[in-house]
This record gives C-alpha cells, structure tokens and sequence, in this order.
C-alpha cells in the first residue's frame, strides 16, 4: 500500500509545482521553434517540405532551441516568482501536452511496423498498419460504449473502470492512428501527396471520435459524471459503425488532395470545426442523459441513484455548448477567410456555408436563453438533443445529398 501510495504521490507531482510549470514552457518553446522553422528556417514552409524539414536537422535544431530556452526561461522565471508556478493554465494544459507528446512516441514506434518502401504502393494500401491501429481503437471504442451502458444496470467500480481506460486506450489508438494516416501519405510518390490527416470525411470521423471522447473524458474526470458516458459513448459507437461502412465503400484510402484544399487553412480550419461538432456530441450526451434521469425519476426507477443530479447534467450540456461554440465561431471565420483566398470571397450561400450558419445559430439562440432569459431544464435537455440532429446534417447530410463548392468532400 505505501508503494502504492508513493507512486501515485510521485504521479501528482508531475503536473504540480516547478515540474509542470517547466515541462508547459518547454513545450510551448517547442511550438514557437516549428513557427520559427516554417517562417526563417531552411526553405520555409511548403505543403510537403515542411514536414521532412521538422524531422530533419533543420527541425532539431529549431525545436531543440526552442523547447530548451522555453525551459530555462521558466526555471529563472519561476525562481525570481515562485508563486508564478502554481499558475492554473500551465497546471491545466501540461497534462494534454503530454498526451499529443505520447500520441507522437506511440506513431513513431509504429512507424517500425509499416512496410518497406517497396511494398507500398498507392493502388494497393491494404498493407499499411494504420489500419490495424484504427481497428484496434473501433473494438476499445465499441467495448468501452458497452461497459458505460452496464455500468448504468451494474454500477461496479471494476466496469466503470474498465469503460474509462479502454476510452482512453481507445482515444490514444485514434490519435496515434491519425498521425500514422499522416505519415503514410508520405510513403507515395516521393511524398508528394502528403497531407494532414483531415482530408476526408474518413478521417475527420476518427478525429470527431477523439475529440468527443476527450473533452467527455475530462466532464466525468471533473465532475464524476461516469453515467453520462453510456450516452455519450453510445453515440461515438454509432460513428464508429459508419465510418467502418465507409471503409468499406472505399473511403478510406490516402488519396491526392484536390487544389482546393491544398493550403494551410486546412490545417487549422477542419479540426476547429470537429472541436464544435465534439462539444455538440458531449451535450447532446448530457441532454439524452437528463431525459433519461426524468423519465427514471417518473417511475421512482432505483437507477437514477447512478446519474449525476439533473442541475448537474443540465450544467454538463451548457458547458459543452460553451466549449463548442466559440469553437465552431473560430471555425466558420477561419472558412470565410479560407474561401476569399480560394474562390474570391469570404461567403457564397454555399449549402455548406449555409446549414454551418444554421447550426451556428441553433446554438447560438441556446446559449441566448440560457444566458439571458434563465431557461433550464427539460426544454434545452430537447434543444441539445435536436440542436445535434441539425448538426449532423450540416456534417453528414450535405456530404451525401447536396452539391455546392464544397462538393469535394461529398461520398463518392
């Protein structure tokens, strides 16, 4: 018990204190040295240079500098200031550091497992191991919706458990999988087709899973919401069995970017967008979760002892509204500036464009009468659930039906 003790001691150390003040700064000196390398080191930043220039000398010398002086800095700031390192934002964003950090070791070790250049080839791409990571985490998913639902009939402590870790296992065999699609791409033709992973509704998919999973994952951390989850990750497992659809109608392979996605906004744009559409699923969570503890409540049913209170979930869904929305905003003002630069304007009622306004302000009309009129309860429990609906139309249901300029994102 005392080992016991002492590790998990040793484990809260790391993310308190001088330890994690200093580990953020090298991180954030990490980041500012990448800036650094696409904008004054070697060739600049090019859509596929730019990445064998970070893996490259060039890279190890810009991030290298940049993580050790972003550490130094902290360790002299935090010796003149001490109390400079009982910050909340460096406590707070130390932790998802380190796991883009070990989703970055995890792809790396991977990588070993990919086959030789020779046997790659683009008409073929059975052979590449992203697949076997990405099925990997479709199962932990799957079994880890499964565990949540028992949980709600059989609250043990070992199945709650086990629904938490296999949907961190889950999130990190995602997240991992996402950066080895990225490094396979530049397994073709020289590297020529190499791009960020967000190219395709495939591949957003697994990213929407990561993202939902994460940010539901910190609510049952924060607030022990862990019935929640059996909605929440229902949801991810009904994603999980279209995007397993969609492999199968071959819309999984790695291809060629069309000309308009080849630009940096991409990068940037797509993932805001999925950080809304998460934040959107994790409140249409709470908002079934909150039905569901009323209905329960109405049958003087035993198993609302295992929900959170319905003031609880009602605050859980407003939250994730919050998080997602200014999310989403960033998102369609980074689109805006993204078409300008490719078609010549920021806005052209493009279906797309059109139901993202919709959702935009579905969610927006939400946050107006929560904030400004006080309403709680049943009616925004429906308005997230419906609100949800609406957005996975604008996600999914333009792709299939509709055609505009953003046509090359549509099933094909």
């Amino acid at each position: 018990m005392t080992a016991i003790a002492e590790s998990n001691g040793l484990w809260e150390s790391m993310y308190q204190g001088r330890t994690a003040f200093v580990r953020y700064w090298a991180y954030i000196g990490l980041m500012l040295g990448a800036v650094g390398l696409a904008m004054f080191g070697g060739d600049g930043y090019t859509e596929n240079g730019y990445i064998f220039q970070l893996v490259g000398q060039d890279g190890l010398m810009w991030l290298g500098t940049g993580a050790l002086l972003g550490a130094g800095l902290a360790i002299g700031a935090s010796m003149l200031r001490p109390e400079m390192i009982d910050g909340y934002i460096p406590k707070m964003m130390v932790s998802w550091f380190d796991g883009g950090a070990l989703m970055l070791v995890l792809m790396g070790l991977l990588t070993l497992l990919e086959p030789t250049a020779a046997m790659v080839s683009y008409e073929d791409q059975t052979n590449l191991f992203a697949a076997n990571v990405i099925m990997t985490m479709n199962v932990l998913f799957l079994f880890s919706a499964i565990c949540y639902i028992a949980y709600l009939f059989a609250p043990d402590s070992f199945i709650g458990s086990m629904a938490t870790a296999t949907a961190w296992a889950a999130l990190y065999a995602g997240g991992s999988a996402l950066l080895l699609r990225w490094y396979e791409s530049y397994l073709f033709m020289d590297g020529e087709i190499g791009h960020a992973p967000v190219s395709n509704i495939y591949e957003v998919f697994i990213l929407l899973f990561c993202i939902v999973t994460i940010i539901y994952l910190q609510w049952e951390k924060r607030y022990e919401a862990k019935a929640m989850g059996a909605f929440v990750m229902a949801l991810v497992a009904a994603g999980v069995f279209f995007s397993i659809w969609l492999e199968s109608v071959g819309q999984a392979e790695i291809k060629p970017l069309v000309p308009a996605l080849q630009s940096y906004w991409m990068k940037i744009h797509v993932p805001m967008n999925f950080v809304g559409y998460g934040a959107f699923a994790v409140a249409c969570g709470a908002g079934m979760a909150y039905l569901t503890r009323m209905w329960l409540e109405a049958r003087n049913s035993k198993m609302v002892r295992v929900f959170p209170s319905l003031e609880q979930l009602d605050q859980l869904a407003y939250k994730s509204v919050a998080v997602g929305f200014p999310a989403f905003t960033l998102a369609t003002i980074l689109g805006a500036a993204w078409a300008a630069e490719a078609w010549g304007g920021y806005w052209s009622w493009d279906p797309k464009e059109t139901w993202a306004l919709i959702v935009w302000l579905v969610y927006g009309a939400y946050l107006h009468v929560r904030i400004s009129h006080g309403w709680h309860g049943k009616t925004l429990a429906w308005w997230t659930v419906i609100a949800f609906l609406v957005t996975v139309f604008c996600f999914l249901g333009v792709n299939m039906y509709l055609a505009g300029l953003h046509s090359y994102g549509r099933l094909s």
